[in-house]
């Protein structure tokens, strides 16, 4: 091993715009795949966490590892971040090249070189073996599908990389390159730090999304592919008895899109006595989920599904895409309750053709379900969707308002407004929704459970506002 990659667990972040949607205290299952990727192509890796280790730490890592290649992930609303690492990182080690991966570099590559000075490479899409060509082949980049990158003063964008067909070949996630200790408590339902003692990882059965949800830009791509039941309870047993997990949280937003696998794993779980030793979570559509199989989910161990609803209106729900009507919804809700699963429901508010109208049938909708929990994000124009080219053309009232990514959070609503629901109107209904879930006697409780300073803060300021 002699060519060093260094990659980052997130940016550097100093202060999150959007204090309510979550902390930072997430491990980022991308960044382990590919460390293990690398690893196992004689590629010497590190991992660095700006989570648990100092900023004066993490340079003398760089300055004693002295990186040819840096690698950092970026969610939309970290992206500033991400540049402002990277050109902290060319400070210290000017010779490293920064390449730049996740949602947003994926969605416009080039514009995102063009912003970004301090990254030198885009990765599109999956990174493990992108990775590992950049890293054999850093001075013959125009050769590398998937990439964008510069060449002295241009920005080139490279062929499509075609996907990995059997994921099951993919290494174990490198979880040992973590302080996994300084994780314990974490929540990847929540994002909150509760100390409690649990040990949650994440595990990653399918990649790619078949659906059209207007909303969404899917790095991954739309053609799915599945781990085998088999592959994915051996992760889970290694994340146990290598790693003392006793939380697994599947981080495909469709789980059980695929009945059969999802219910051999569920059975695999249980014949090797997993189900004891772990609970497990995922996030789930209304349309997928029957009561035999929320049954063998139960006894396999699961117990919580986060439930994409997006509104309670059913006009709304067929403009976005979404292809689930209101009784699926009240239906899937209703069955997770009877085999004792619980839920979250998640509602976006502001889509195109929005009214009041509708977002009251939001509001309505989300007290009748019952659901522990509700999450009421603002649309976000994220790059690559189909929700920005309908704002340039003015459809359904929608209007960008910035392209700065520091207000891309899901909760904030600074980036995205309508003709007939000013942005200002929208936090209003916002807080109203969450007002009228959480406050009331059976909700007052799942409400303390997920506070935390900041969002005490934010509550004090917004969430007990009244409507003018």
């Amino acid at each position: 091993m002699s060519f060093k990659v260094l990659l980052f667990n997130g940016p550097i972040v100093e202060t999150r715009t959007d204090k309510l949607e979550m902390e930072s205290r997430i491990l980022r299952l991308g960044i382990a795949s590919i460390a293990a990727y690398l690893r196992d192509n004689q590629v010497e890796v590190s991992i660095v966490d700006p989570v648990t280790q100092a900023k004066k730490d993490i340079e003398s890592i760089l300055c004693k590892l002295n990186p040819v290649l840096t690698g950092l992930h970026a969610y939309t609303s970290e992206i500033h971040d991400a540049a402002a690492t990277a050109q902290w990182i060319k400070s210290v080690i000017p010779t490293t090249k920064v390449i730049i991966g996740g949602p947003h570099a994926s969605a416009i590559p080039r514009e995102t070189l063009q912003e970004f000075s301090s990254f030198d490479i885009a990765v599109i899409g999956e990174g493990e073996q992108t990775m590992l060509e950049v890293s054999k082949n850093i001075n013959r980049l125009a050769e590398i599908p998937g990439i964008s990158y510069r060449s002295k003063s241009n920005i080139q964008l490279n062929s499509p990389r075609k996907l990995i067909e059997n994921i099951d070949k993919l290494p174990y996630p490198d979880w040992q390159l973590f302080d996994l200790q300084k994780y314990k408590g974490s929540d990847l339902i929540g994002g909150f730090g509760k100390k409690t003692g649990s040990m949650e990882l994440p595990v990653e059965g399918a990649r790619g999304c078949p659906f059209s949800c207007i909303f969404c830009f899917r790095t991954m791509g739309r053609t799915v592919r599945f781990k085998s039941p088999q592959r994915i309870v051996d992760e889970v047993q290694r994340n146990v008895e290598v790693f003392g997990a006793n939380k697994i949280h599947f981080i495909e937003g469709t789980f059980a899109i695929n009945k059969m696998i999802a219910s051999e794993m569920c059975q695999e779980l249980i014949r090797r006595n997993l189900h004891k030793k772990i609970t497990w979570s995922s996030g789930g559509r209304v349309d997928v989920l029957d009561e035999k199989l929320l049954i063998l989910m139960k006894q396999s161990g699961c117990d919580y599904l986060g439930i994409g609803v997006e509104s309670g209106d059913q006009k709304i729900l067929d403009i976005i895409g979404k292809k689930i009507t209101i009784e699926q919804i009240k239906r899937a809700f209703d069955l997770c309750r009877k085999v004792g699963i619980t839920t979250e429901a998640e509602f976006i508010l502001g889509h195109p053709f929005e009214t009041e109208a509708t977002i009251k049938k939001t509001i309505s909708l989300a007290r009748s379900l019952p659901a522990k929990y509700a999450t009421f994000a603002i649309l976000v124009p994220f790059p690559g969707t189909e929700i920005v080219e309908m704002a340039r053309n003015n459809v359904g009232g929608l209007k960008v308002l910035t392209k700065d990514w520091h207000v891309y959070g899901k909760q904030i609503g600074q980036s995205l407004e309508l003709e007939q629901l000013p942005h200002e109107k929208l936090l209003e209904y916002q807080a109203m929704a969450y007002n009228k879930f959480y406050l009331r006697p059976s909700h007052i409780t799942a409400l303390i459970s997920r506070l935390n300073k900041e969002r005490v803060l934010y509550g004090i300021r917004n969430l007990f506002r009244e409507l003018t």
